[in-house]
């Protein structure tokens, strides 16, 4: 059964202090204009023009989003250059469709980019404007968008003959050191240039010679040696045998060649070498990575380590990555941020359709994974294409999958032990019709990943551009929430129905409350602080029993404060069950309200897993619950409130805040899945909410629930509770329970039976438990009329008139005790 109940609005409000101000209305602004979608049937468009956009490639913009570039044919067949951003939250920041990078003549082809450090990026590519042979340029774009140097780009070679394949690296001083394959002699060779963080060339005009051996030496790639240099790999044929090898050498920072001269052999094995791959290992070192055909007709990857000297550290012509029968092809690596490697590829052992298989070495050469390596999907049909990012602990990889009819986008997430994270084979990033293929990807700088690529899904017949974002826990969009606020879960759950009267209301967020206790969380009650038996007379901390309690303590909008004192007394021992008239303290309530929100996703009430969220204040490193799941910041909260003696210069107000802005994150107004069991819809995604991130470790093990809220049976006849506490001062709590809606009345008397407070005068109420408060020094909230009691033995009586035909009046007494 679906509800939708919407007189129930619930307005974000954000307390007091600006940033939380400022925050917020990022988080709306973000909702409105568009959002990472948390489904695999829906993208974002980063360009959807007329004629192909595809050959896409991705670097962060340094805040949570990504700069893409790609080629374009939407004025004709000519390729163009494009670029867009799109930020954390998922929306495009440029003009829509792309800026266009160059304007100029002719084609613009194979374009690579890297990150600048400063929010924009570095983009390289090759271009024939000045006739039939291709050249090589490059531009910088900053994070708005701005070309910042020479117009149209500035070149890098414009040499006679092809310059093909340019690939870059970061020279560690804000600029750049890019290489090319390059056939003005004749022969492909390689070559290099460096240029500054305004594009001021730095070494020979058109690039220097980095290796000009005899036959052809192509397919650069390229890598920091740390000290503003950087090492470069390469397929080579100066052999003369019509096989490759593979070669490497190093560039200083002043443009000078650090090895023999052309480079050095990494690999001569038999037969062909090729697809280098290069990472840094260190201290002036590389791991290479190649596809490799010594064993005969099929290929296998293999490795070697170079020191910054540029002598082989393992195994003579390389180390087989994964020793297996089978082709394995296009492989990609990264560094595992421990001088080791991990590396991806397609791999069709187990027959004709390609698998993904990784694996991770150390510095040693040795495989630290399966000897054959850890499969990343193995489903039926083909897997193509795989990349992979990693930020420790965690790495991803995707690629596309044909496992249906056509291929979509995939992805998975290993530790750095191999052991997958997410669903076995991975999850589908895009499932839209249609192909969708050639992802390429990016790392949020939270674990996760911003992933694109080329997509049919339009049935035009040509493609265009999508994206999306996938969080550290395997969520879309880092998953998509749901909170309560204070107020929310301080209201008086409506009944779904009753033996007397029948169907009444559809449920509000107090039945959200009940029914975490109802599933059993809370069994033992919920506790703010630390529980500090051993030291009651030092420190205070509060319990509430049940919900019912939790109902009368909320919301809370006094002063923010630690547990240090209460009614002008130190705050020691523990305080049970307390109202809002006893203690009301915001930061107790906001801690209190976080507490439910967990239990809640927990259960299952709500999407699961909220407790694992990560709060991270960027505007404040010193921040007390910064850097921690929300099941540690209640944790951490909890010692603050009890151990503050231990603590200085805490800001509980600001403390509260941010409380304050966890628990209305993903408010919203209230609606339902289900009634029975009780199920909460999500209201926005995580990635549009600034200050909490995935965590990138496994999510906590959720303890068992049961499928719906049992309700307690009510009693077959009026049940007056003693009152808590006994003996009291001032306040203390009568409790009744009613096993059917009565006329009722609560009187106090003292011990000449003169009534000294009437708390509850002939008024209706609906069965079940009820609670009022009485003061000794004023009656009640509900209106009690007592003047200031002494000390002594009091009664109090409770009267019910049932609404039933049967209209037998039913009355209790009990006594208590009132010591000053």
């Amino acid at each position: 059964m679906f509800h939708r109940d919407k007189t129930n609005t619930e307005m974000l409000t954000i307390q007091k202090i600006s940033f939380i101000l400022f925050l917020f209305s990022l988080v709306f602004n973000a909702y409105v204009i568009g959002e990472w979608p948390c489904r695999s049937d829906t993208s974002i468009p980063i360009v959807t023009e007329s004629g192909n956009q595809w050959n896409i490639r991705l670097a962060s913009d340094g805040q949570q989003g990504a700069i893409m570039v790609w080629q374009d044919r939407r004025a004709g067949t000519m390729d163009k250059l494009f670029v867009q951003r799109v930020n954390s939250f998922g929306n495009t920041l440029w003009t829509d469709g792309g800026l266009q990078l160059a304007s100029s003549a002719a084609f613009q082809y194979y374009p690579q980019i890297l990150s600048d450090g400063v929010g924009g990026a570095f983009i390289v590519w090759q271009d024939n404007r000045s006739g039939a042979d291709y050249d090589i340029y490059i531009q910088r774009v900053s994070s708005a968008g701005i070309s910042l140097w020479t117009p149209n780009g500035v070149a890098v070679c414009t040499a006679t003959g092809h310059q093909y394949n340019p690939q870059l690296v970061s020279d560690g001083a804000g600029g750049v050191i890019v290489t090319w394959q390059d056939r003005r002699a004749g022969n492909y060779d390689i070559y290099a240039q460096r240029l500054t963080s305004v594009g001021l060339v730095l070494w020979t005009a058109n690039g220097l010679s980095v290796s000009s051996a005899s036959g052809d030496q192509v397919d650069p790639r390229i890598t920091s040696d740390g000290s503003g240099g950087a090492i470069l790999t390469w397929t080579d044929f100066r052999s003369g045998s019509g096989f490759s090898d593979v070669y490497a050498q190093r560039i200083s920072s002043s443009g000078t060649g650090s090895w023999t001269a052309n480079g050095v052999a990494v690999c001569v094995a038999t037969n062909t070498q090729w697809n280098a791959q290069i990472i840094s290992s260190g201290a002036g070192g590389t791991i290479v990575t190649w596809q490799d055909r010594r064993a005969g007709t099929y290929e296998n990857i293999f490795a070697q380590r170079l020191n910054a000297l540029g002598q082989a550290q393992w195994t003579a012509n390389g180390v087989a990555v994964a020793a297996s029968s089978g082709v394995q092809y296009a492989h990609q690596m990264v560094s595992d941020q421990n001088s080791g490697a991990i590396i991806v590829w397609q791999d069709n052992r187990r027959g004709n359709d390609y698998d993904i298989y990784a694996q991770r070495i150390n510095q040693l050469g040795q495989p630290l994974w399966s000897s054959s390596g850890e499969s990343v999907c193995n489903v039926t049909g083909h897997q193509y294409n795989p990349q992979l990012v990693a930020q420790s602990p965690n790495v991803i990889f995707t690629w596309q999958d044909k496992r249906n009819s056509d291929f979509d986008v995939y992805a998975q997430s290993f530790d750095f032990n191999g052991s997958p994270k997410w669903s076995i084979n991975g999850i589908s990033i895009s499932n839209a019709s249609q192909d969708q293929f050639l992802p390429q990807m990016t790392s949020d700088q939270v674990n996760g990943a911003i992933i694109a690529w080329a997509d049919f899904r339009r049935g035009v017949g040509t493609t265009d551009i999508f994206s999306h974002r996938i969080g550290a826990n395997g969520k879309f969009a880092g998953g998509c929430y749901r909170t309560f606020t204070q107020e929310s879960f301080g209201l008086k759950a409506l009944k779904f129905s009753t033996r007397f009267s029948g169907i009444i209301s559809m449920p509000n967020e107090g039945n959200v409350r009940d029914s975490i206790f109802g599933r059993g969380f809370f069994a033992a009650g919920i506790t703010l602080g630390i529980d500090r038996r051993d030291s009651a007379r030092t420190y205070g901390w509060i319990y509430i029993s049940k919900s019912l309690y939790v109902r009368r303590a909320l919301p809370h909008n006094g002063t923010a404060r630690a547990f240090d004192t209460r009614n002008g007394r130190n705050f020691v021992r523990m305080l049970r069950n307390p109202s809002l008239r006893s203690y009301n303290n915001r930061l107790a309530g906001e801690l209190l309200t976080l507490r439910l929100n967990i239990a809640a996703s927990d259960a299952g009430i709500t999407e699961r897993n909220l407790g694992d969220l990560v709060f991270k204040d960027t505007s404040d490193i010193t921040n007390p619950i910064n850097n921690r799941t929300l099941r540690q910041v209640v944790l951490r909260v909890d010692s603050l409130l009890t151990l503050w003696k231990w603590y200085g210069g805490i800001n509980y107000e600001r403390l509260a805040n941010w409380l304050h802005a966890i628990n209305t994150a993903f408010a919203g107004p209230f609606d339902t899945i289900s009634t029975r069991p009780l199920s909460i819809p999500s209201t926005r995604p995580l990635f549009s909410i600034p200050y909490l991130i995935p965590s990138a470790l496994p999510p906590a093990i959720i303890p068992a629930t049961y499928p719906q809220l049992v309700e307690e049976p009510l009693p077959e006849k009026l049940l007056l509770g003693q009152n808590y506490p006994n003996p009291f001062n001032p306040w203390t709590t009568i409790e009744f329970t009613l096993p059917e809606p009565a006329l009722v009345t609560l009187k106090v008397y003292n011990m000449l039976g003169q009534v000294v407070s009437t708390l509850i005068d002939q008024v209706a109420l609906e069965e079940g438990y009820q609670a009022v408060e009485f003061s000794a020094v004023g009656g009640s909230a509900s209106g009690g009329d007592a003047t200031e009691l002494s000390s002594g033995v009091y009664f109090y009586q409770v009267i019910a008139k049932p609404f039933s035909n049967s209209g037998t009046l039913r009355s209790q007494v009990r006594k208590m005790i009132l010591i000053k």
